[in-house]
């Protein structure tokens, strides 16, 4: 693992005045975790777009970058200059889960806590003005997470709060902004804003996965140590559904290929699902479910 430093040494000179203005309700001091890989052009969109339009908070980024070949780094380089930065260098083999869980832990063993929250975000997003200094202003208790719902180009909810079935189901449904006073289960992590106490309390995620599930289990480990979970009350950003073309769920491929990719890293392999299922939802449940997926793929579903 390959670390680039950047932080202000004044920073730590700042940082009681800081604290007293967060106090006030005037400045925050948030700490931004995203990876990335090969997406220059929106890693730059969406950390410009975060700090440009919620100038009232003061925001250090931890970027953890799984050996992009795009120039990525270099982009990074350049904005050090004008903003906060830790740049955290993979090894291609991260992925996203993978890559998360690395920014946090360092996150946890070498940073001062001088934050008084840690926004976890997806580097696809673009954000608009002033949504994070609205999630803030929102915040029910100090013990509540607030997810920012993310839409496409046409307005409707892409990437938000989760919300289970009841009776131990593992049905769910996005939670849209109408729906911000709804006590949810978990998220997508676009954009989650995570009080840093309960960050430090529930660690970084769980080794177990590699690519998909890690937010899903993680909003969850954040509700079983007691916090509560809503959605933005507003879209906080542009942020497209990812497209199901040439992926497990494509239903044009054949059933071959179909399996290969369900078990390749980014797709849905068994190994993690079934884990996922049994830490959440107990054996009983992931017996039942765990194979559904090669189901739908024989039924060409």
């Amino acid at each position: 693992m390959n670390i680039i430093l950047n932080y202000v040494s004044c920073h730590q000179y700042l940082e009681p005045y800081l604290r007293h203005v967060a106090s006030a309700g005037e400045i925050m001091n948030i700490l931004v975790l995203l990876t990335c890989f090969n997406r220059k052009e929106k890693t730059e969109k969406c950390i410009k777009s975060l700090s440009k339009g919620n100038s009232s908070i003061n925001f250090t980024f931890i970027v953890v970058d799984d050996n992009s070949k795009d120039g990525t780094v270099e982009m990074l380089e350049k904005l050090r200059e004008y903003h906060n930065i830790y740049i955290i260098k993979g090894n291609g083999n991260l992925f996203y889960s993978g890559g998360m869980r690395m920014g946090m832990e360092y996150a946890l063993r070498e940073l001062e806590e001088v934050f008084d929250y840690i926004l976890l975000v997806n580097d696809d997003v673009e954000f608009f003005d002033k949504c994070i200094e609205k999630m803030i202003r929102e915040i029910k208790s100090n013990s509540s997470v607030t997810v920012g719902a993310t839409c496409n180009k046409e307005h409707l909810l892409t990437y938000g709060a989760i919300k289970y079935s009841e009776n131990n189901s593992i049905k769910y449904r996005k939670v849209d902004i109408s729906e911000y006073q709804l006590q949810c289960d978990t998220f997508n992590a676009n954009c989650v804003l995570i009080p840093y106490f309960a960050f430090k309390k529930v660690r970084s995620m769980d080794s177990s996965y590699i690519h998909a599930l890690g937010d899903f289990d993680y909003g969850l480990a954040l509700k079983k140590s007691g916090l509560s979970i809503y959605s933005s009350s507003a879209y906080i950003g542009l942020c497209e559904n990812n497209s199901i073309k040439n992926t497990w769920q494509d239903t044009t491929l054949s059933r071959i290929k179909r399996i290969k990719l369900k078990e390749n890293p980014k797709g849905a392999p068994l190994k993690p699902w079934f884990y996922f299922l049994k830490k959440n939802f107990g054996f009983v449940v992931a017996i039942r479910n765990a194979f559904t997926p090669y189901a739908r793929i024989l039924l060409r579903k």
